[in-house]
């Protein structure tokens, strides 16, 4: 796994921790270590006592951040055993702050890897969805965000990094349109959680075709996206579902060429 830096910075999950202040940075700081590998799974945690001459903060503090670490699956404290590292099976994986975590400590491309098989899996089957039980609103919001985005081409005094950055937040729209339809709200938090990763997937894409700082190269993906909005405004379910898996493979095709641009 490469342990070279994202393509972009790596806060793009900043503030989710809802804990601030000294309690709030002590969960960030042990939870960004326990994802780097700094005590092994199964390992015992720093004593308690080392972490507070370290991080300059009370015991109850390490103890609450405990706490919170423990609630998402990646340690558990015994009397009898101390604090342990846990497999990373038990780990909430979906948690903003853990994807985070796995942001900063470098594990980025196992976290995008990880997304592109969600988004393989997920997203044929949405698109299909859409197209055959969109009502009215539904098929003008998908309208709506393809408009957007083949606006961003022409969208007048946008400097270059302006409009990569508008065309990464208009291509998102346009998958959530799409998600949207199905009015669930699983669905729906599963998006919201994974949003920030996928900027990242689609940074790292662009930056794989070459567009860091012009939006050069892309006929092919928009071409993509065109035929998913395309069979999807003929009401075409088995075309559009088609559509959007040749989409991600095509997403999948450019993820493996960024991910040699960050290991070299």
């Amino acid at each position: 796994m490469s342990r070279h830096k994202p393509p972009v910075q790596s806060g793009s999950f900043e503030g989710v921790i809802e804990v601030r202040g000294i309690l709030g940075s002590a969960v960030n700081i042990l939870g960004t270590r326990i994802v780097r590998g700094d005590w092994p799974v199964g390992g015992v945690v720093a004593r308690e006592a080392d972490l507070v001459e370290e991080l300059r903060v009370s015991r109850s503090v390490i103890r609450e951040a405990f706490r919170i670490l423990g609630a998402k699956g990646m340690i558990r404290s015994r009397t009898s055993d101390g604090t342990r590292v846990q497999p990373r099976s038990e780990w909430r994986l979906l948690d903003p702050d853990v994807m985070d975590w796995r942001i900063k400590a470098g594990d980025t491309e196992s976290l995008l890897r990880d997304l592109l098989r969600v988004r393989l899996i997920l997203e044929p089957g949405v698109a299909y969805h859409a197209t055959a039980f969109a009502d009215e609103a539904g098929k003008q919001a998908v309208h709506d965000a393809w408009a957007a985005k083949v606006a961003i081409f022409d969208t007048p005094g946008l400097s270059h990094e302006e409009r990569r950055q508008e065309f990464i937040r208009a291509d998102l729209q346009f998958h959530r349109a799409f998600l949207s339809i199905a009015g669930s709200e699983l669905l729906d938090q599963l998006f919201a959680v994974i949003e920030a990763a996928l900027g990242l997937l689609l940074d790292l894409q662009m930056q794989a075709r070459g567009y860091t700082n012009e939006l050069i190269g892309m006929d092919e993906g928009h071409a993509l996206h065109e035929a998913v909005f395309d069979a999807f405004a003929a009401g075409d379910a088995p075309l559009a579902e088609q559509a959007m898996r040749a989409l991600i493979r095509g997403a999948i095709e450019d993820a493996q060429q960024g991910f040699l641009l960050l290991e070299s």
